[in-house]
């Protein structure tokens, strides 16, 4: 857990940490628990707060700016964005879990209609 942020990383998730930090940083913005213009810390001092590389950190931020999540102003430092609730960005992560979901099925053995099967089960209990 960083002081500023309330981001813990867990080596027995299986997630690799630039994504654990990707995830729970958009979750705070798509709460509202970061607004739109907050400065967020730098990659150099996130990733020292979480006992990661920088390279982790840089990923992360990289990734939220592609998403339209954050933006970098050069020698100022890394931004919340305006984010409208739902939209491009969720369209563009729940395809992203489906396609994880999708590849994971297939290594442990299923086949597409076991796979679709599956996706229409989950569509109605949700």
């Amino acid at each position: 857990m960083t002081d500023t942020l309330p981001l813990q990383l867990s080596d027995a998730s299986g997630v690799p940490y630039y994504r654990q930090v990707q995830d729970q940083l958009a979750a705070l913005i798509r709460s509202g628990a970061l607004p739109a213009g907050a400065a967020l810390p730098s990659v150099r001092r996130l990733a020292v707060e979480l006992k990661v590389s920088v390279i982790t950190t840089r990923r992360a931020y990289a990734d939220l700016e592609a998403a339209g999540l954050v933006h970098s102003q050069q020698g100022r430092g890394t931004f919340v964005a305006e984010v409208k609730a739902g939209g491009d960005w969720a369209e563009g992560r729940v395809a992203e879990l489906m396609t994880d979901a999708v590849r994971d099925a297939r290594e442990l053995g299923l086949e597409d209609d076991a796979i679709r099967a599956a996706f229409q089960s989950a569509m109605e209990d949700a």
